[in-house]
């Protein structure tokens, strides 16, 4: 394991916003989120959205039900986290009950109350993007202006986010994989976790193969430029696989034990996102630990 320098920046997480819907998945989603939360030191809001297009047909009295019963709900969560064992109490916790199609509230509480990242969850269940709460935490993943960190199907239940200890940050090369690389090394010297940048090289397309030595140590260069003008210093390992992309990342990550998998994904580009993302979408739905996605816009708070 080798020592890289980074730039002095900090991920600037202060305001994080957990989405719930009340499901069995959510008490994760709720779980990982809270850890995320006392580990930075910020503070926490837990929001609910009531889709009132889903009240529409039962009229007034439907939507009024349906926001009694959600606001039941949000307090009595706010009331078991202050009196769980394992939850601190010095972790402020707010919860938020909005109104109306749940992804563009959730977005929008995004946008205007300057919220530092957002956490959801997903089954994974069926073809790309079909995500939990239907195409909500999608739109989210794929929107955001903010960082995600997904809960996915596979995390492991009986885990904690009680620190961090091995970062894996997968690298493409490309301009959309240095914020998130940048964020992972920032993560990693805050809370003095070892960092893993990876780069999968995919060489299944026919034609003649590369030599994979030379391949590695060019990819190996092209690596250590990424991260941004050199300070303070970080326990990182560059490492070069071969392979198809997803499942690699996925097996590197339970290999070294990754508390953590920091991905950068390009900003939505419409209709054609659930083609251009599969990668993502395949490490958000395989992996045991949580993902956070930063996308190409995002960049670390400087000191």
């Amino acid at each position: 394991m080798a020592t890289a320098t980074i730039a002095t920046t900090s991920v600037g997480i202060h305001h994080v916003l957990i989405a719930t819907d009340f499901s069995h998945q959510s008490d994760y989603v709720i779980r990982y989120g809270l850890d995320l939360v006392r580990l930075v030191g910020a503070q926490a809001e837990v929001a609910y959205v009531v889709p009132t297009e889903e009240y529409a047909l039962s009229g007034c009295e439907g939507v009024l039900a349906g926001r009694d019963a959600a606001r039941r709900d949000l307090l009595e969560l706010q009331r078991k986290l202050r009196f769980n064992a394992a939850y601190n109490d010095q972790t402020e916790c707010h919860v938020t009950l909005l109104e109306g199609p749940v992804a563009e509230c959730l977005l929008d509480c995004i946008r205007h109350r300057k919220l530092d990242l957002i956490v959801v969850g997903t089954h994974g269940r069926g073809g790309l993007g079909e995500f939990f709460l239907g195409s909500v935490a999608e739109k989210v993943f794929r929107h955001s202006p903010v960082p995600v960190l997904t809960i996915g199907p596979n995390i492991d239940r009986h885990r904690r986010l009680s620190e961090l200890r091995y970062v894996l940050a997968p690298c493409d090369l490309s301009p959309k994989s240095n914020p998130a690389v940048n964020y992972a090394c920032a993560l990693s010297r805050a809370h003095h976790a070892w960092l893993t940048v990876l780069n999968v090289a995919d060489f299944t397309s026919e034609g003649a193969k590369p030599n994979p030595e030379r391949v590695r140590a060019g990819i190996r260069r092209n690596l250590t430029q990424i991260a941004d003008e050199p300070a303070e210093a970080v326990n990182i390992r560059y490492r070069v696989e071969f392979g198809t992309v997803a499942p690699k990342i996925l097996e590197i990550a339970s290999q070294e034990d990754a508390d953590l998998i920091v991905l950068g994904v390009r900003p939505s580009s419409g209709a054609l996102d659930r083609f251009m993302w599969p990668i993502a979408y395949d490490v958000v739905r395989g992996a045991t630990c949580p993902v956070l996605t930063i996308r190409g816009a995002t960049a670390v708070s400087r000191q």
